[in-house]
């Protein structure tokens, strides 16, 4: 595919860790396990150089801000690391639990955004009284319900402004083209994959976020707990890739851009246009069905 012309801002050295962990509904685990899995596949950063660490979808199974020993833990790792990390977790505020990342540094989180569209039946249960009488053996295993952010899908690392999008919130075009109105010069999705273990839904995802690669004109750093989990350059060229069922890290120079592209200032008004068009030409089939002559 041909690049639309954006301009260079520079590079973003970033170390992305699969730590292969507990992470499905179904999995066995104690609390901390999925920390410990993240932390141990990040582990070599601890001798490298990065300007931002990014975890994957519910890389930390507690909630950060909530949990003294969870703070002390990753307060250690980010001045183990030298950079910042993005992470992710169920967080509380007040009643309402969100789908959230973060961006902690050493002393705590300085920015954060929450997922914007939970999924149905996957994060919360439209009318749980009526489908909690059909199948309650199913809908009870969803605990807690995520309540949708409102917040810019967009954090600022200090080195670089990265967008964000949260799993499934990768094929919602409301969130992309926000993170590219906040000033996002990459992407960094961070996705669970591990309820969909020995089926290709990793695959599907990750082509939709080398499609939003394209799209954009942004490099994406696309990290799953489970896999599969790639780097694509902001033409869609595929980059390091970590395969599924296992634990590893990627270590790459991403490509910071700066400039909207045409997939993303014309897409919303060819949106408008098929609707339009659509409508159009059936009523004009229908206009020309009632003149045939009988």
């Amino acid at each position: 595919m041909p690049q639309f012309p954006t301009s260079d801002a520079g590079t973003l050295r970033v170390g992305a860790a699969q730590g292969d962990g507990p992470a499905a509904y179904s999995d066995a685990r104690e609390p901390g396990d999925m920390l410990d899995s993240q932390l141990a596949a990040s582990a070599p950063l601890e001798n490298d150089q990065v300007d931002l660490v990014v975890w994957p979808e519910g890389g930390v199974d507690s909630d950060p801000p909530a949990t003294p020993s969870t703070t002390v833990a990753l307060d250690s790792a980010v001045r183990r690391y030298g950079a910042p990390l993005l992470l992710n977790a169920a967080s509380a505020d007040g009643d309402l639990i969100y789908n959230r990342s973060f961006l902690w540094t050493e002393g705590g989180a300085v920015a954060s955004h929450a997922k914007r569209h939970p999924v149905p039946f996957g994060e919360y249960v439209p009318d749980r009284w009526l489908y909690g009488a059909i199948v309650p053996s199913l809908v009870n295993l969803l605990g807690r319900e995520y309540t949708p952010g409102t917040d810019a899908p967009a954090v600022d690392t200090g080195d670089a402004v990265v967008g964000l999008a949260i799993c499934f919130d990768v094929v919602f075009d409301d969130v992309i083209r926000e993170g590219i109105g906040n000033g996002a010069q990459a992407f960094m999705f961070q996705t669970n994959n591990a309820d969909f273990r020995g089926t290709d839904e990793n695959l599907q995802q990750t082509a939709f976020a080398r499609m939003r690669a394209i799209e954009t004109g942004r490099a994406v750093v696309n990290l799953s707990t489970t896999g599969t989990s790639q780097v694509f350059a902001p033409d869609g060229a595929p980059g390091q890739a970590l395969p599924a069922a296992e634990p590893g890290l990627i270590v790459t120079d991403v490509e910071l851009r700066d400039g909207v592209t045409a997939g993303v200032a014309l897409g919303p008004w060819l949106q408008v246009l098929m609707a339009a068009g659509t409508v159009v030409t059936l009523v004009a089939l229908g206009v020309a069905a009632r003149r045939r002559p009988a």
